[in-house]
């Protein structure tokens, strides 16, 4: 039992939003990753009223932390783990999945800061931690591309369809981008 309790991780208040089952639809509305009908961002007013309609209460305040100390550097951690990503690429003449290239970067510097310590601290919990998130936000930029990329397969084939291209050829094409 450790000598010495953070009291004050006790006090501080926890992230509603990324407790909450519907943050991924905040995430991405604060992203701009989803619009309204005109096609605008969303507002934060717009935002928590959705949530509460989806029985998650935040405030404004409570939203803008969220974005500021959670969603923010998740973004920001998926671009740096994109250079990295580019770089390897670059020096090594292989192209790794994001999600899999990610995953490589975070555990060796996982293992380079253990391997740093006589015994495994606590402490290092909330850099497992963070490397979760990061994971995370990347898994969830890769589905919404791959929803976003079938949408878009779906309306192609349709105007196939229209044009006369055959079902044969459709299932082909499908068979073919689906082992992306």
């Amino acid at each position: 039992m450790p000598d010495q309790y953070d009291i004050s991780a006790l006090l501080r208040p926890r992230c509603k939003v990324c407790s909450s089952s519907v943050r991924e639809g905040i995430d991405l509305r604060l992203l701009g990753k989803e619009t309204d009908e005109d096609g605008e961002r969303y507002t934060f007013e717009q935002i928590i009223d959705w949530a509460a309609a989806h029985g998650t209460v935040i405030s404004k305040a409570g939203l803008s932390r969220h974005r500021t100390d959670h969603l923010m550097p998740d973004v920001l951690g998926a671009i740096e783990a994109q250079r990295q990503v580019d770089a390897i690429a670059q020096a090594t003449g292989q192209t790794l999945g994001m999600e899999q290239a990610a995953l490589n970067i975070l555990l060796n510097k996982w293992m380079r800061a253990l391997s740093n310590q006589e015994e495994f601290d606590l402490s290092a919990k909330g850099a497992l931690n963070a490397g979760i998130r990061a994971v995370e936000a990347l898994l969830k930029v890769k589905k919404a591309e791959l929803s976003f990329s079938r949408e878009q397969l779906d309306k192609a084939k349709d105007t196939m369809r229209g044009k006369g291209v055959s079902e044969d050829t459709l299932r082909m094409l499908d068979e073919v981008l689906g082992a992306r």
